[in-house]
């Protein structure tokens, strides 16, 4: 079973270590629709298994 986490930055131009983690879940469509929020980050990112798969929503 996959696993998805979604990282998020509050920097316009982020660096590797910017990015902090705010959900690690199997669900894939919890993972995107957490993705998608906008909510107190600039840019997101979701990862499968390690693998970016979105980056910089």
């Amino acid at each position: 079973m996959a696993t998805y986490c979604v990282y998020g930055t509050a920097k316009a131009s982020p660096t590797h270590t910017d990015w902090e983690l705010l959900v690690e879940t199997s669900d894939p469509v919890h993972a995107t629709a957490a993705t998608h929020e906008s909510e107190g980050t600039f840019w997101r990112r979701l990862t499968e298994d390690g693998h970016i798969v979105l980056d910089r929503v």
